[in-house]
């Protein structure tokens, strides 16, 4: 079992609407778990409620306070259950303390005849094996960057002082994850933000709040293997808070995922 769906399988009943979730020292991101990991387990429980024929459609996150490392709550609350679809809320509480908010809307398939197909990766980027690969410093770089494999493929390192915000990258978990949505939220979040990247030495950036959809993808984009692709960019920032937003693609070109995100970076 991967480092990933072992904390995933803390993720138990204590009773209705409430179960017990961990986090450990080396998915932090300084004083706090990174919020793809925050996220994930709070779907985690989330996915123990709602039928599996109800397939997660958008979730909307808001970084409330801190997540250390430790045993902790995340309590569930069904706001409306539907013909089609499942909206619910759920908190991750840390001593009593709201860290993470998820609203998340669950929807089964419907019969229709209109396919509207997203636009595949882009065409002649950057091969994964040509990519600046970010390594793991301890003591410089997050905890939980040394589970990921990350690749960068355009644009600039974080604190380089760059003229743009944008960039892509590769990524994928280091040992060996099945990529069901929760490991695909916590994969989503790895990449350091635009804006990062624009800072001249040191700061320091976290997410403010977070929305997450996930398009319908075929078989074989669900079972493909190898790099996923994350193209991200900065629409807006000014005064510590950046408007970012990324397409996340497959490892054989679909899109899988579509994310916007209110940033914010601390310069030093």
């Amino acid at each position: 079992m991967s480092a990933f769906s072992a904390l995933m399988q803390t993720v138990t009943a204590e009773g209705e609407g409430q179960f017990k979730a961990s986090i450990t020292d080396s998915w932090l991101q300084g004083r706090t778990a990174f919020g793809g990991l925050s996220t994930a387990l709070v779907t985690a429980a989330m996915r123990q409620q709602v039928a599996s024929e109800r397939r997660l459609r958008a979730l909307s996150v808001s970084f409330v306070g801190p997540a250390p490392a430790g045993d902790h709550q995340v309590l569930l609350r069904p706001l409306r259950e539907g013909g089609s679809v499942t909206h619910i809320q759920g908190e991750l509480q840390c001593d009593g303390e709201v860290a993470t908010m998820v609203t998340a809307a669950y929807g089964k398939d419907r019969a229709s005849a209109i396919v509207t197909p997203s636009a595949p990766r882009p065409a002649n980027i950057t091969s994964p094996e040509d990519s600046e690969s970010m390594p793991y410093i301890e003591g410089i770089t997050p905890a939980f960057t040394q589970h990921f494999d990350m690749r960068l493929a355009s644009g600039s390192l974080p604190f380089s002082g760059a003229d743009s915000a944008d960039f892509a990258m590769w990524l994928a978990y280091k040992d060996a994850t099945v990529m069901d949505e929760n490991a695909m939220i916590g994969l989503a979040d790895a990449p350091p933000m635009p804006g990062l990247n624009q800072v001249k030495g040191l700061g320091v950036g976290s997410s403010l709040s977070w929305y997450l959809e996930f398009p319908e993808l075929s078989a074989d984009a669900q079972h493909s293997e190898g790099l996923w692709y994350l193209d991200y960019r900065c629409q807006a920032g000014s005064k510590g808070y950046f408007s970012n937003y990324a397409t996340i693609y497959s490892p054989n070109g679909e899109a899988a995922m579509f994310s916007r995100q209110v940033a914010t970076v601390f310069e030093k």
